[in-house]
């Protein structure tokens, strides 16, 4: 419990120091359906704004592995999780924000 109220604190001050990034896409389900991440300042606020966006989803979930992938000119975070249904791969298209 306590860590939920730190990550929910993390993310509205993170969410207070600049312009709200903004989620478009899919479901994130495959890179074709990613979840796409505006907005973020850089690859700290990107990774928050992954972060928040798999909390809001998945509470509770812990996370796994991590890889940076590319497709067609974008790129892409492929994060492992596992929720309280199982083993799950999420996708964020992360072009924005990446190598900022």
């Amino acid at each position: 419990m306590k860590t939920l109220r730190l990550t929910l604190l993390a993310s509205l001050l993170i969410g207070c120091q600049a312009a709200p990034f903004r989620f478009s896409g899919g479901d994130g389900s495959s890179m074709e359906s990613a979840v796409i991440i505006r907005g973020a300042r850089d690859e700290e606020a990107g990774v928050a704004a992954e972060r928040t966006w798999l909390e809001q989803r998945y509470p509770g979930f812990h996370q796994g592995q991590q890889s940076l992938l590319g497709s067609k000119g974008k790129n892409y975070d492929e994060i492992k999780i596992t929720t309280q249904e199982g083993a799950k791969t999420v996708y964020f298209d992360i072009t924005d924000f990446f190598g900022k």
